[in-house]
């Protein structure tokens, strides 16, 4: 059931502050620090961007796409290109230090063309990296889940995947355990210290209805012993963190994958859908929604959650040349308060910086939309 809340709606508008042209398409979310933005876009170039104006500080270019945000380490920002880790200074883009996982470049073809680097054409998201006690973990394309040494880049410690599928979610770290599933839609629990498999869950019965169905694709949260993730599977499965057995599950009528990346904020789940074209808010451990709003578009990314706001990123993943939208809606009841549109789709989740929401665009431009009151 769907509660239906009524509130007053909020008076902002989102206008174009400015817009920073790449080489390229931008899948990337970007992520921030000290006034600069740092992504990537699939020509393999890292930007640093000014983010009160716009304007480039340096580039790095790379041999490869870059699809998934990066990771602030110190002053250091860490990337992953084409399968190869780079650590590199902040301050003017100078490689610090570099790991090349051996993998050779994935090529995918549908309909007549080839995708590089990629599964299927539907193959948008990447693993973000996390870093704990100066180690950094993040999942890769050959089914390896690496934790590298932040000052040396050397490698810590791996764990593979069941079939070495390949690893586009990206791992949590909670209480000494690890946390991270696969694109065979598995998920798995190890044990830091010892290094051992603690469980690991299936989130769907069966074999697969569809070639592209079930992996686990999104970051992971953590929430009242409680385990949240979106994956290519039409039913919303929450697990519990000490076993891995299911707490429960919502299953979208519309059998549109619960692919977005998951936020717990003020004791509510946000979580964007695929197909299904909505942005739903849960009672994170029941289960029940208390809203959800359709801005027809695909919802690949993460939601951004301030007291009076939810803003998100969504596109045509069937057609990218379509149009995108940043919608911003009520947080508490769903409603739209007003969208920024695009030329093409938007499957780079936004960061907010000083009231400038700023995202990467199909259309090769990182925007950054001010917030107006």
């Amino acid at each position: 059931m769907i509660l239906s809340l009524s509130f007053c709606s909020f008076a902002q508008t989102l206008e174009t502050a400015w817009k920073f042209e790449t080489s390229a398409r931008v899948l990337a979310s970007p992520v921030e620090k000290g006034g600069m933005v740092y992504v990537g876009d699939e020509a393999g170039v890292l930007y640093a961007i000014e983010t009160a104006t716009g304007k480039e500080k340096w580039k790095l270019e790379t041999n490869g796409n870059i699809q998934a945000k990066a990771l602030i380490v110190d002053d250091n920002v860490f990337f992953e290109s084409a399968n190869i880790f780079y650590l590199v200074k902040g301050t003017n883009g100078k490689e610090v230090w570099k790991y090349d996982t051996q993998m050779e470049p994935l090529s995918f073809k549908y309909k007549e063309k080839t995708y590089d680097y990629k599964i299927d054409p539907f193959d948008e998201k990447r693993s973000t990296a996390t870093m704990s006690e100066g180690i950094i973990y993040i999942g890769s394309g050959n089914g390896t889940l690496y934790g590298l040494d932040a000052r040396t880049g050397k490698l810590s410690l791996s764990f593979e995947s069941d079939e070495k599928s390949p690893i586009r979610s990206s791992p949590l770290l909670s209480n000494g355990r690890l946390f991270f599933g696969d694109w065979n839609g598995m998920v798995y629990c190890y044990e830091l210290k010892t290094k051992k498999l603690l469980w690991k869950k299936k989130t769907y019965r069966g074999e697969k209805p569809y070639g592209t169905f079930g992996g686990v694709v999104s970051e992971f949260v953590e929430y009242q012993g409680l385990l949240y993730f979106g994956a290519r599977n039409y039913m919303l499965n929450v697990l519990e963190a000490e076993t891995g057995e299911k707490e429960w599950t919502f299953t979208d009528p519309n059998r549109g994958w619960m692919i977005g990346d998951p936020v717990i904020y003020k004791d509510t789940l946000y979580l964007g859908g695929s197909d299904n074209l909505s942005m739903y808010a849960f009672h994170p451990t029941i289960g029940q929604p208390f809203w959800s709003q359709n801005g027809e578009k695909n919802i690949y990314t993460k939601p951004i959650l301030t007291e009076k706001w939810l803003l998100y990123s969504a596109g045509n993943g069937y057609n990218w040349r379509d149009t995108g939208k940043l919608f911003m809606l009520n947080r508490m009841t769903g409603e739209e308060i007003d969208s920024f549109e695009t030329p093409n789709g938007i499957f780079s989740s936004p960061v907010l910086v000083d009231n400038k929401v700023i995202f990467g665009c199909y259309d090769g431009n990182v925007y950054g939309v001010e917030i107006k009151e």
